[in-house]
């Protein structure tokens, strides 16, 4: 893209619409799994009184679960060629967390996600993260040497514009959580040790592909649309799948969709499925059977931004406007002077023009608009 053109979707924005999710705690899933209790109709979300526990787990019951499965379909493959392994040293881990990162080493190696090993070329340092709870998480920094080896993974995300197509129409939705995603994934015995971590306990590999993997979108994607080839009303972002359909398509569709989770073997969280809803929030929008409109906790988001102070927050307010662009037609000529300081060596000067550029386009946008549905069955 010219420098000049702001971006549309960038790594602040895919996190403030929540467009990937890193993969949390769970245990390893067997396939021999014992059925779900009947405590997961208190945990998922049903809007349909037609549809009951029962009917969602009559067909696939071992779908439903917190355990980990492992995905019998394919394998990530991760490619080096002419690359130079890097070691790094391991980092300190702040006192405090030790706790949570001795029980996470020991979940991951207990579910066979990591495997203790005495060598490796290549080794990647880890980072502890402190999540809303308190609590510490362990990521593997790639960024470090492994990343900049790889051949990126050349398979794209979904279009928006393909994504609402499927949803076009739709009367009821359906949506699919998967749990630890990417750790469902087995990763192929020659890219095992490229995925190998430096802890205070010593080096470990992945057995499974870890989140922070430059490549490991595109793996995921491409499974899923394998997964969902040929369905009809679904659609997957990641490891978020939607199944949609009119009153009477929907249950048909959305058996289809639990027949191929279960023939490729991954698990879904059901405290985070819903299922036969009039309305869903997915990708910043909520969809129903009239259109779509933004989400209005995005849209608050937008409104409670404050006036950029550089061209890195201006860029992030900019793509936030451009996604939701298409509802307000005169989005272009009002943001036109905020698009001027994205211009090659132009220096970045608040004007009163861009402040009044600025709060015009924060007022539009909460003008809550909507979008008619477009279905396939128009003539164009």
């Amino acid at each position: 893209m010219q420098n000049n053109t702001p971006n549309l979707l960038g790594v602040e924005l895919i996190e403030q619409f929540g467009m990937y999710k890193y993969p949390m705690d769970t245990e390893h899933g067997l396939n021999n799994a014992p059925l779900p209790s009947t405590n997961v109709k208190s945990q998922m979300k049903f809007a349909n009184r037609n549809l009951t526990v029962a009917d969602v787990l009559r067909r696939h019951p071992y779908i439903c679960s917190d355990r980990l499965g492992l995905c019998t379909q394919a394998k990530a493959t991760l490619l080096k060629p002419g690359a130079r392994p890097v070691f790094r040293p391991k980092r300190p881990v702040p006192y405090a967390a030790l706790p949570d990162v001795e029980r996470e080493l020991d979940r991951l190696e207990r579910n066979g996600v990591i495997s203790k090993v005495n060598h490796s070329y290549w080794v990647a340092p880890i980072v502890v993260v402190k999540k809303r709870s308190g609590s510490f998480r362990i990521c593997a920094d790639f960024s470090t040497g492994l990343n900049n080896a790889l051949e990126l993974h050349q398979y794209p995300l979904p279009l928006p514009e393909d994504v609402y197509t499927v949803l076009n129409g739709g009367t009821l939705f359906s949506c699919f959580d998967f749990v630890d995603a990417y750790l469902q994934i087995e990763v192929d015995e020659r890219s095992k040790e490229l995925l190998t971590i430096n802890t205070h306990r010593g080096l470990y590999r992945y057995n499974r592909l870890p989140f922070g993997v430059k490549s490991a979108l595109g793996i995921f994607q491409q499974i899923m649309d394998t997964m969902l080839a040929g369905l009809k009303g679904t659609v997957a972002c990641l490891d978020d799948v939607v199944a949609v359909g009119t009153t009477k398509e929907h249950p048909k569709n959305l058996d289809a969709v639990r027949h191929r989770i279960a023939e490729f073997e991954f698990r879904i969280r059901p405290e985070k499925c819903c299922l036969g809803m009039d309305q869903i929030k997915y990708l910043g929008f909520v969809f129903n059977k009239s259109g779509r409109r933004p989400d209005p906790a995005k849209i608050e988001a937008i409104k409670s931004m404050p006036a950029p102070k550089d061209i890195t927050t201006l860029r992030s307010f900019l793509g936030m406007l451009s996604y939701y662009g298409s509802f307000v037609k005169e989005m272009r000529e009002i943001r036109a002077p905020l698009d001027a300081l994205l211009k090659k060596n132009c220096p970045f000067i608040w004007s009163n023009e861009c402040q009044t550029a600025f709060d015009k386009a924060k007022a539009v946008s909460n003008c809550n608009p909507s979008l008619d549905i477009m279905t396939h069955h128009w003539t164009l």
